[in-house]
């Protein structure tokens, strides 16, 4: 399934949503759905954020896929090139809380849920992708 959104902090609303319909029309985990929920609301909260440094309208796009067992997010925008998982500070988690500065979490909590996460930029399109297990397709456990 395809989904475009603005550069506006409400899409963050139509995105959940448009996760929901995907989630029922695979018949996906609700944790799973949560799950990239969190990361997709993280990476274009950013995207909404940073990208752009011209205010004016731009598209976001993403793109989800059941493959085999593992379900796949691609987003992708046309904003300045920003790789997170090299360019961005990685967070001190073992720093005290009160000395930690607020933000700076959200790709760290990405890598640590999903199964594979990438950045690359190819002809002047930023390009995010993420996969994870589809939880509800793995065996049971004796």
């Amino acid at each position: 399934m395809d989904f475009t959104y603005i550069n506006d902090v409400k899409e963050l609303n139509q995105l959940a949503a448009d996760l929901e319909r995907f989630g029922e029309a695979h018949d996906l985990n609700p944790a799973l759905v949560h799950t990239f929920n969190l990361c997709l609301d993280e990476v274009l909260t950013n995207i909404i954020s940073y990208a752009y440094e011209v205010p004016a309208q731009h598209h976001i796009y993403l793109s989800m896929k059941l493959i085999g067992d593992e379900v796949e997010a691609v987003i992708r925008d046309h904003g300045k090139a920003f790789d997170p998982l090299h360019d961005a500070r990685e967070p001190d988690i073992d720093a005290p809380l009160e000395e930690r500065p607020i933000g700076g979490l959200g790709i760290f909590f990405c890598k640590q849920l999903m199964d594979h996460i990438e950045y690359r930029r190819i002809d002047e399109t930023n390009t995010f992708t993420m996969r994870k297990a589809n939880i509800s397709a793995l065996p049971e456990e004796d």
